[in-house]
């Protein structure tokens, strides 16, 4: 739920009461796909309206984002917060930006590196820089999203990425309290990489990279608003800033798709027309094994890694499925993000990775538990007002204490009328129950969704030393972390 509520119900509604609880009924809801091979769906024979590989007619307009990679271990990027009118697609539009775009720099580093940022506020408001899903430091000059960069300013942020630091797809935004959905939903989010996930599979290397950032704008009057945002009015979906944009795949031939809800408060729940998405990652942690859907649910923040492998010749679309957060939440339609045209020779599918490739996760379960807790999200939808345990945040009040090297198991109770999005920064954290229900063990992950009315246990080691300091736990639904749903944790030695 966005301010000022959601007066704005739009067109589709009706279809929309029957979408999604049972796909909210996990932190990654999914349905295990059919797992016909793909070398039994291949056709020799063209289909009608799709080029073959000499017809130039099906030109693709996807395009991966620009990209920054570290060299000889550090990652030098200077990011300009500023407001600017910029086209999205074919309209135009003020937002608030990094360096002029819509999509900046994808930021590319190796466990081990150093990431040196120059932040120039160039903005009306203060802001900060986070970097979502990173086991760093959260001290100093370091992911601090207590940081306050007034405007005008210019502030040096240095991250040290641990030589432990697993492989994975991350991501940056502000994270100034009270300004993060206006910053975010105006444009300030990139995605960050830590290379390295494919290495286990010999086989995939080389295999074309895709990465998918989606985004949701409202243009209202030239601009896109940075107050009384109302997420139940209609927004325009995009995919690296584009309006379904066409991606091309050889019949058979295998992809990496790196997919990411980097926006501000909206739901994606993904599915590609007749092709399975063979999930190997979320949130930057790569599973225990491979893990076929057929639909995946992403809350806001949350990120999934797939290999896709191309369908006989013909058009299909990914799509993002009609959802419904909940009587006082929000209602989102199915929309078109993009369109895949299979087409051209068929390539021989390469072998996807087995169990026995996926390197050992530990399953923390096997640990002792050294302190139970329990947390209620809960809320006022008169008044906007969001509260974890009856509380407003409080950058100044320490929430919780943990002590280095503890594993601690947390039950967040989502007792409002509407889904919410668990997340904590500086670390990972296992699902291990929802509603009672145990929860199959793949990995970790650094966001869940809290369906209505329901109880997530999880366990999250706090063993990390780089971690040691203060930062927050909260929902990712940045309207209600703004309006109060975010809480201080200190982890000290």
């Amino acid at each position: 739920m966005r301010i000022p509520g959601r007066s704005g119900f739009f067109w589709g509604s009706a279809l929309l009461v029957l979408a999604g609880f049972v796909a909210a009924a996990l932190p990654y809801p999914w349905h295990q796909a059919d797992l016909k091979s793909t070398s039994d769906v291949l056709a020799d024979e063209p289909v009608l309206g799709v080029a073959d590989e000499n017809d130039s007619t099906s030109a693709e307009t996807f395009r991966n984002p620009p990209e920054i990679t570290s060299s000889d271990g550090v990652l030098h990027v200077t990011l300009d917060a500023e407001k600017k009118e910029i086209r999205i697609g074919e309209q135009s539009v003020t937002a608030m930006v990094y360096n002029g775009r819509y999509i900046p720099p994808t930021l590319r580093v190796h466990p081990g590196d150093t990431m040196n940022i120059e932040l120039v506020n160039s903005l009306d408001a203060s802001t900060n820089l986070h970097h979502h899903g990173s086991n760093v430091s959260p001290l100093g000059n370091g992911d601090n999203v207590f940081a306050d960069i007034m405007p005008n300013t210019r502030y040096q942020q240095k991250i040290v990425f641990p030589d432990t630091h697993p492989a994975g797809f991350l991501w940056y935004h502000p994270h100034m309290h009270g300004l993060v959905e206006a910053q975010i939903f105006g444009g300030m989010s990139g995605a960050l990489i830590v290379e390295g996930m494919l290495d286990p599979f010999p086989q995939l290397h080389g295999i074309k990279e895709r990465i998918l950032l989606l985004k949701d704008f409202q243009n209202i009057g030239g601009e896109i608003p940075s107050e009384n945002i109302d997420s139940n009015a209609g927004t325009t979906r995009t995919v690296n800033g584009l309006v379904n944009p066409t991606l091309k795949i050889h019949p058979g031939e295998t992809q990496f798709w790196r997919i990411g809800n980097i926006g501000a408060d909206i739901y994606y729940r993904l599915k590609l027309d007749d092709h399975v998405l063979y999930e190997i990652a979320a949130d930057g942690n790569r599973h225990t094994k491979r893990v076929p859907r057929e639909e995946i649910l992403l809350p806001p923040a949350s990120r999934t890694e797939v290999l896709i492998q191309g369908g006989r010749r013909g058009i299909y679309q990914l799509r993002t499925l009609a959802v419904d957060t909940g009587p006082d939440g929000d209602q989102y339609p199915e929309v078109v993000l993009a369109t895949l045209i299979s087409e051209g020779t068929a390539h021989e599918p390469v072998q996807l990775p087995t169990e026995d490739q996926f390197p050992p996760v530990e399953d923390l379960r096997e640990q002792p538990i050294a302190q139970f807790r329990s947390f209620q999200f809960s809320e006022d939808p008169d008044t906007n007002q969001f509260y974890i345990d009856g509380k407003q945040f409080d950058p100044n009040r320490i929430d919780t204490r943990v002590k280095l090297g503890d594993v601690e198991e947390w039950t967040i109770e989502n007792a409002t009328n509407e889904m919410h999005v668990f997340h904590i920064h500086q670390l990972d954290f296992q699902v291990t129950e929802i509603d009672g229900q145990p929860v199959p063990f793949v990995g970790r992950q650094d966001v869940v969704n809290l369906p209505v009315k329901s109880r997530v246990k999880i366990l999250i080691p706090f063993t990390n030393p780089v971690i040691v300091g203060k930062f927050v736990y909260h929902c990712h639904i940045v309207a209600h972390e703004d309006n109060g749903m975010m809480a201080t944790v200190e982890v000290v030695p």
